[in-house]
């Protein structure tokens, strides 16, 4: 036992006890981050919303409106991923239109909002792998992407945002996949990652 009328065992315990209460404290701190950078992405996601929705352009030809397109438009400016120091990503991010609902995808970094209702309070934000061509999992994301040979376009893009890359890229005004199809040979695949819930609300 010390002067102090402490013995070992005692200032042990006292020990253990202050690191736990400093481990819960820093557990805590860290949760309310994460939860502060979901709540910035669904912020994220609805200013998107309501700067496209009163757009005459936005979706004339397909109901799906990209974050490239909004940009360059002059209706929304960059989106910043609250998850790193990246921008989100321009051709993942869209609104799609489904009379009368707007639904809002977000992808920023390795999490992705996918078709969250601007009218609903509760979002759902997924962690999700790379894009590959084959399956690796049972709770994959799917989508069918397209291409072209010697066209301007570079990679695969999903069916609205290839023909927005296409005309960009050519000086064109085509409204429609088919209408690319007469003057290009496009291809297309299926694509898959994995997708696994990181928070709800």
């Amino acid at each position: 036992m010390n002067k102090k009328g402490f013995g070992k065992f005692e200032s042990l315990t006292m020990l253990v006890v202050i690191i736990a209460l400093l481990a819960g404290g820093l557990y805590l701190i860290l949760g309310m981050s994460d939860k502060t950078k979901y709540e910035t992405m669904n912020k994220s996601s609805l200013n998107f919303v309501n700067a496209v929705q009163g757009s005459d352009e936005a979706f004339l030809t397909y109901r799906s409106y990209y974050l490239a397109q909004a940009i360059e438009e002059g209706l929304i400016k960059k989106i910043s991923s609250p998850f790193s120091k990246e921008d989100c990503d321009l051709y993942e991010s869209k609104v799609d239109y489904d009379s009368p609902n707007y639904l809002v995808t977000l992808k920023c970094g390795d999490y992705l909002m996918k078709e969250r209702n601007s009218k609903d309070n509760g979002y759902k934000v997924y962690k999700v792998g790379e894009w590959k061509d084959t399956k690796e999992g049972t709770n994959d994301d799917t989508r069918v992407v397209y291409s072209c040979d010697n066209c301007g376009v570079e990679g695969y893009y999903e069916e609205a945002v290839f023909v927005y890359l296409y005309n960009k890229a050519n000086s064109k005004s085509l409204n429609y996949l088919d209408d690319v199809k007469k003057e290009a040979t496009v291809t297309s695949k299926e694509q898959y990652r994995t997708m696994e819930l990181a928070f709800e609300k």
